[in-house]
């Protein structure tokens, strides 16, 4: 693994766990300015490829609409809304870092949809249960919440990858 990926991955997390501790402590501005920094730097290492800054942004919009119908659907209420109606930029923020690392740290699952589902079937549940646990989210913790988690988050990835087919160069 080169450095590229290593900060990759790193100031992915840092700047995730920035988003959800800055909701818990009230600084809801503070986690988004985090991962605005963390995607320059990204963008600065990987030579801010035009076709990445698009996918991204795509990401952020799917992230957006996700995040917005388990808001709608009253599945999940999320601390720090600024409007009402959408999902707050604190978890539009966690998406367009996250979007940063399919390129790089986890370039290893495209193509590989059954593993990229079990990650998201995983990982995007417990990332939940962590916002919850740190007071960032409120949902009902139940077999068919994480369920339905489950299965959201194990579509999207295999998702995101396909996305990025379309949208980003391959090299």
């Amino acid at each position: 693994m080169n450095v590229k990926n290593i900060f990759n991955i790193l100031g992915f997390q840092l700047a995730w766990w920035t988003c959800v501790l800055g909701v818990q402590k009230g600084y809801l501005y503070f986690g988004p300015a985090v991962m605005a920094f963390y995607l320059a730097v990204h963008l600065f290492l990987t030579g801010r490829n035009r076709s990445e800054i698009n996918f991204i942004i795509a990401v952020g919009l799917v992230g957006l609409l996700v995040d917005t119908a388990f808001l709608q659907s009253s599945f999940i209420y999320y601390e720090g809304l600024t409007l009402s109606s959408l999902a707050p930029l604190w978890i539009v923020a966690m998406w367009l870092g996250f979007s940063a690392t399919l390129n790089h740290s986890l370039a290893w699952l495209d193509g590989k949809w059954f593993y990229s589902f079990l990650m998201g079937a995983v990982f995007g549940p417990l990332s939940y249960i962590a916002g919850y646990k740190f007071g960032a989210i409120n949902f009902k913790i139940s077999l068919i919440s994480i369920t339905i988690l489950s299965m959201v988050w194990g579509l999207v990835i295999p998702i995101l990858f396909l996305l990025n087919r379309k949208i980003v160069i391959q090299k």
